[in-house]
């Protein structure tokens, strides 16, 4: 992916190339290598994400069968699921990586093709293995009311994984407002808090006076689990939102955020090391939650839902991961229920869509 964003064309010279069996002299290419690499690689990961994520050209392929079936000729379907479902726009800093020169690669006469960081694995603390018997069945569960579509607001409905979910314009239906507030900036260090029942990311800083305030809104599990603390939820991989509990951070600073191969974007990977609540479980949803991994915070994009993550909006991922990666945000607790409610604001969501199934038929 990366090698996409490089300059174009990437030009090395041939004149530069160590003779054979010059070890001094191929150490200093890969030195100068990695030094060339390095200096635009963290620019790149940092501020360019630019191809569809797989769950988002899974949710275009799903939109197109969805709008021929109400009736939309398959060039229309095609041609509205692609203009509905694009990669987000490129920031300002990464147009000014792509419209950098070409730069000539001392040393090294090949295609070059950036590799991703190596990130460790995302998993939760001691996991568990479910066993194949005992599964957990959403079978019945309905999206909680808050989260689905506003009346009048025309929806497809397409299914992801078996799962159905209701798109207005290739989006969820209520998304939530892009909302940041700034952390005052004399509070040096503070736990960040989630609340799985309305998404809001909060200060944790008792004794402070901004205790409880709100920072963003976040997005947790899928589909009929989306924001939903219901204990077979919580059980089910892939599907729930994070379960209540203690969090933290990766103990290596240089670490706390970093790219993810598997959602194709930069990730703050938490680790759950203490799960609340365990009386509302029973012995298998406990077996079942302790044995999911994967859990981390991320930007969510257009149509995507998040599994057991917080995902975020763009400015406030951005801003977020910040906190984070500065060390300002030491950990992460995770509640069911806001423990602010006096100060917590109901859920920005957005209920108002422009799409209209009419649309097909032009």
């Amino acid at each position: 992916m990366a090698a996409a964003l490089l300059p174009e064309p990437l030009r090395v010279s041939r004149g530069q190339t160590p003779p054979a069996g010059s070890a001094g002299s191929s150490a200093e290419t890969a030195a100068r290598m990695a030094d060339f690499f390095g200096s635009i690689g963290d620019q790149i990961f940092k501020e360019c994400l630019f191809e569809l994520s797989d769950e988002q050209i899974e949710v275009q392929q799903a939109l197109v069968k969805a709008y021929i079936a109400r009736g939309g000729s398959p060039q229309a379907a095609r041609e509205l699921a692609a203009k509905q479902i694009q990669p987000p726009k490129l920031s300002e800093q990464c147009e000014k990586i792509r419209r950098m020169p070409a730069t000539a690669v001392p040393g090294w006469d090949a295609k070059t093709v950036v590799a991703k960081p190596a990130v460790p694995e995302i998993r939760a603390t001691q996991p568990v293995q479910l066993p194949a018997s005992t599964p957990i069945s959403l079978a019945g569960k309905a999206p909680l009311q808050l989260w689905d579509c506003a009346p009048g607001v025309d929806y497809v409905t397409i299914k992801h994984n078996g799962y159905e979910r209701k798109l207005t314009g290739g989006e969820i239906c209520n998304p939530f407002e892009d909302v940041v507030r700034e952390v005052p900036p004399d509070l040096k260090n503070f736990r960040l808090g989630y609340t799985i029942r309305t998404g809001r990311v909060f200060i944790i800083a008792e004794g402070s006076a901004a205790n409880g305030r709100t920072i963003a809104w976040g997005l947790s599990g899928r589909d009929i689990c989306r924001n939903n603390p219901d204990p077979d939820c919580l059980a089910t991989r892939a599907v729930g939102p994070l379960p209540p509990g203690e969090y933290s951070f990766a103990s290596d600073k240089a670490h706390r955020v970093t790219w993810g191969p598997k959602t194709k974007r930069q990730v703050a990977a938490v680790y759950l090391s203490k799960l609340w609540h365990r009386e509302r479980f029973s012995a298998k949803h406990t077996q079942a939650i302790l044995a999911r991994g994967n859990i981390a915070i991320h930007l969510r994009l257009k149509g995507e839902m998040s599994e057991a993550c917080i995902g975020l909006e763009p400015k406030s991922w951005a801003y977020i991961a910040e906190l984070i990666k500065s060390g300002r945000a030491t950990s992460l607790n995770v509640h069911i229920d806001d423990p602010h409610p006096q100060i917590a604001e109901k859920p920005p969501v957005i209920v108002k869509s422009t799409f209209s199934l009419s649309s097909l038929f032009k």
